[in-house]
């Protein structure tokens, strides 16, 4: 693998949907209120939609604004060299699949504030004994995805240390089933 080659993205949230149909709904609606002034007197009440437009439009904007957030947070991007959620950036080479068995609680990475709905936590280590959450959609790609970029790496640093064998890499089959490399549960 080449340094900058990108092994794995995803990119959760739909932010137009989220905007469009909330928005669009809302203006159907400012449209249904005030027809029957229309027809009548043939204006609209600019007080009463001075008043209504910013509301309606905030209390839609809502699912937007969530979507807009996981987009941002919980984005990631595997190279062959560096993990990337959200605004953090680890190096392949600190990650391990084995997460220490410590007494803290374990760190989210993307910089959120909790795991959005309908995503899943991925655990993973750091060689230094840091243990981290990633919030995933597909936590069985981001897994085989994250195992053969470790591998390769840990094979790279196995040749240039001679054969030393390296802690913290997971067979596929550890993935699969087995004790559990990651807890999935959305919250």
């Amino acid at each position: 693998m080449s340094g900058a080659e990108i092994v794995y993205v995803e990119r959760p949230g739909k932010p137009k949907l989220w905007f469009g149909v909330p928005w669009a709904l809302c203006a159907a609606l400012m449209i249904w209120s005030f027809w029957d002034y229309w027809t009548e007197y043939h204006e609209i009440p600019l007080d009463a939609l001075v008043v209504l437009t910013p509301l309606f439009f905030g209390i839609a904007s809502i699912p937007g604004l969530v979507s807009l957030s996981k987009r941002r947070y919980n984005a990631v991007t595997l190279t062959s060299r560096t993990l990337r959620v959200g605004r953090h950036t680890l190096p392949v080479a600190d990650i391990t699949l084995h997460p220490p068995a410590s007494g803290r609680r374990p760190r989210l990475l993307g910089g959120g504030y909790d795991v959005p709905v309908g995503m899943q936590t991925v655990e993973l280590g750091g060689r230094s004994g840091e243990h981290y959450l990633v919030a995933v959609v597909n936590p069985q790609a981001f897994l085989a995805a994250l195992t053969r970029v470790i591998a390769v790496h840990d094979g790279e640093r196995q040749g240039s240390a001679h054969g030393a064998g390296l802690p913290g890499t997971a067979s596929p089959d550890r993935i699969r089933g087995g004790s559990r490399p990651y807890a999935g549960h959305g919250c």
